[in-house]
């Protein structure tokens, strides 16, 4: 008796905290599609997902979950919405608008208000979360988003893509365009990427793996790898090692650090090096130029392309893949 009694105390009190904690879908309202060209989303205090696709319907989830301690319960949390929070869904001029705003910005948010997207995969978007983290999938067109506080994760995207968080890490996967992605407190990782890339944090490690074209990444606290990638290459760290395994040097490669050693594997052929560093190693070959311990400058195997590689405190390696 006693041990059904527990079980079912214990199953009560469980049944409570995930109602306490559950979320709640406030609205979810459907658009026809082709009348929607773009998608200008934001949110005061919540994620927010885009999900690309050919369906003849754009839906909108407006979500809503406690923030933080809060202990509001579901059926509070749609009245809590409506009395802190103004929304406004609607399709204006073939801009699909899908905002929630608190109506003041005094005291602790009480709510955490997400959205969930679905639209057309061609589409333009403007987006903006306070304090939340931002999905992107399966898009094409110009894509414009921040936030002050998430992650940034983004797959199969295609146009020109511009991303910003203040406070996350930035993952983008297999997508292609003029790409421009910038974390001021997190990791950036790129996979198989194409076309001009910016990648810029200014306190994590960036990864970019099989990224072909333009890069330029930079980082003032972190290490940079760089693997199987090809094109015109700049990558530079304040305070991290740099791994290299480039498969093809379209122009130049350069590469810097103030904190760490430098290593790089290129295909063997022939290329223009300047190699500066508190020890200096050069793969074998036909070489003419000048050689010091520190410091090497001159033309591999008859020159070519540009490599370009200094460390101030480490040590600089070019090697053959």
């Amino acid at each position: 008796m006693k041990t059904s009694l527990l079980t079912a105390s214990l199953i009560l009190w469980v049944s409570f905290l995930v109602a306490q904690q559950k979320e709640v879908t406030y609205v979810e309202k459907d658009f026809t599609a082709s009348t929607v060209q773009k998608l200008e989303a934001s949110t005061s205090g919540g994620s927010i997902k885009v999900e690309g696709g050919n369906n003849s319907k754009a839906t909108v989830a407006v979500i809503l979950s406690p923030n933080g301690n809060s202990r509001t319960k579901g059926g509070d949390l749609q009245t809590l919405f409506e009395k802190e929070y103004d929304l406004e869904l609607e399709v204006k001029n073939g801009v699909l608008v899908a905002k929630a705003k608190r109506k003041n910005n005094r005291g602790n948010n009480p709510l955490s208000v997400s959205l969930r997207i679905s639209v057309p995969k061609k589409i333009a978007s403007d987006i903006n979360t306070a304090g939340g983290s931002i999905t992107l999938n399966n898009l094409e067109g110009n894509q414009n988003f921040q936030t002050a506080g998430g992650s940034l994760t983004l797959s199969q995207l295609a146009g020109n893509i511009k991303g910003q968080t203040a406070g996350g890490s930035i993952r983008l996967a297999d997508s292609q365009g003029d790409i421009g992605v910038t974390t001021a407190g997190g990791s950036i990782r790129l996979d198989n990427i194409r076309g001009t890339i910016s990648a810029n944090t200014s306190g994590g490690s960036i990864t970019a793996k099989d990224v072909s074209g333009t890069l330029t990444a930079s980082t003032s606290g972190g290490s940079i790898s760089l693997d199987a990638c090809e094109g015109n290459i700049q990558a530079g760290t304040s305070g991290g090692s740099i791994n290299a395994s480039v498969t093809k040097v379209t122009k130049s490669l350069q590469l810097s650090t103030s904190g760490g050693s430098v290593r790089i594997a290129v295909p063997k052929g022939a290329y223009d090096v300047d190699l500066h560093g508190s020890r200096v190693d050069l793969a074998g070959g036909d070489f003419n130029g000048t050689k010091t311990k520190k410091s090497i400058q001159g033309k591999l195997n008859g020159g070519g392309s540009s490599i370009t590689a200094s460390s101030s405190s480490g040590s600089v390696a070019l090697s053959w893949l």
